[in-house]
């Protein structure tokens, strides 16, 4: 694989592949506690959103471990799940009009939609802001995983 994607395509795979909760920071912890309680109170939608490259993404992979859980990079045409995640979302008006639109057309109970900012018109929200120490986290973790950093590309700061 020689494209300029293929460096972060195998990270992001070999990140996939070691999922799990025990590698969350406490920043991602703190968010994915927020996430089960909103869905225990019975929210249906709920927005994480935080910065770009912070590991929101990889939340998303430890929670699909949770339940019923289903992960999406685009809004499924047939849900099997009654929760669903959907990531790499748009935070404008007509976008989460349409996310409403589409969940109440399929009946999914609860989805977690993730974006950058804050998402307009759906509550509640869980921001995601991590400090130094949780990059610091995730960098002892890559290198953990035998994968490379380089530390002011890959991990953004703050």
């Amino acid at each position: 694989m020689n494209s300029p994607e293929a460096p972060l395509l195998k990270r992001m795979n070999r990140l996939k592949e070691n999922v799990d909760e025990s590698l969350l920071t406490p920043a991602q912890i703190e968010a994915l506690e927020k996430i089960i309680e909103h869905r225990k109170d019975g929210a249906q939608f709920i927005n994480l959103h935080g910065p770009r490259d912070a590991g929101k993404t990889f939340l998303c992979w430890a929670l699909q471990q949770k339940d019923e859980w289903e992960y999406y990079q685009a809004l499924p045409d047939d849900p099997t799940s009654p929760a669903v995640i959907y990531d790499h979302g748009s935070p404008e008006r007509r976008t989460t009009r349409k996310l409403r639109n589409h969940v109440s057309i399929t009946g999914v109970a609860t989805v977690v939609y993730v974006t950058e900012r804050p998402a307009n018109e759906l509550y509640p929200r869980v921001e995601f802001r991590p400090e130094d120490s949780h990059y610091e986290m995730v960098e002892s973790t890559w290198e953990r995983l035998g994968i490379k950093c380089n530390k002011k590309r890959d991990l953004p700061s703050q």
